[in-house]
């Protein structure tokens, strides 16, 4: 079952990129006890309401045409099991439910713990904090880079470029606004990749 297959591969992918950051923090603390805030998983004394919108909205305006160009060049492809569930069951509850497993656990959730969590503060304690979230934006714009490979120069340049302003923007958001939560930056990040794929199956397939 398509639904099946995407929650065991979110479960696996947040253990994953959670026990890294968590055997770090083993290491470095010699206790287990305060690692969730550590990581990020606690909220700010206030919601920073207009960050959050801010860079949601700002996010969606500087990425809408730049993406729009990538699928209609064939630069950029859609595929996983939320395709294979639109495909089999259309407008489901099912494909529904996977669309939010996939961008709500799988890589908002996941990727927000590793890289804006653990990264972007690991690198902003060694270079600074502006220069550590740089470093880490770059990095996650980097991991995008497969969806584009052999496409050539300009797609390469286009989605790491805008991936890893997202993933600057993110880290800012929780180290400068958020009390180092993640929380906000999960919100953001879950928002855009249940926004993506509804647009994609919507419109551009």
């Amino acid at each position: 079952m398509i639904f099946v297959s995407q929650l065991f591969s979110a479960v696996l992918q947040v253990l994953v990129l959670t026990a890294i950051p968590f055997f770090w923090y083993l290491v470095t603390h010699r206790r287990a006890a305060g690692f969730l805030r550590w990581i990020g998983l606690h909220r700010a004394g206030r919601f920073p309401v207009k960050y959050v919108l801010g860079i949601f909205a700002g996010f969606l305006a500087v990425t809408a045409l730049p993406y729009l160009w990538l699928y209609r060049t064939g630069s950029l492809t859609y595929s996983g099991f939320t395709l294979d569930a639109y495909r089999e069951y259309g407008w489901s509850p099912l494909t529904i439910g996977t669309i939010l497993v996939w961008a709500v656990v799988q890589t908002s959730l996941s990727e927000e713990i590793f890289f804006r969590g653990f990264l972007a503060k690991r690198l902003s304690h060694v270079l600074g904090s502006r220069p550590g979230c740089a470093v880490q934006g770059l990095l996650f714009g980097l991991i995008h880079l497969p969806a584009v490979w052999g496409r050539g120069l300009l797609p390469a340049v286009t989605v790491v470029g805008l991936t890893g302003g997202v993933g600057f923007a993110l880290a800012w958001l929780s180290r400068e606004k958020a009390e180092g939560s993640i929380l906000y930056g999960w919100i953001v990040h879950a928002a855009v990749n249940v926004i993506s794929p509804v647009v994609v199956f919507l419109f551009l397939l």
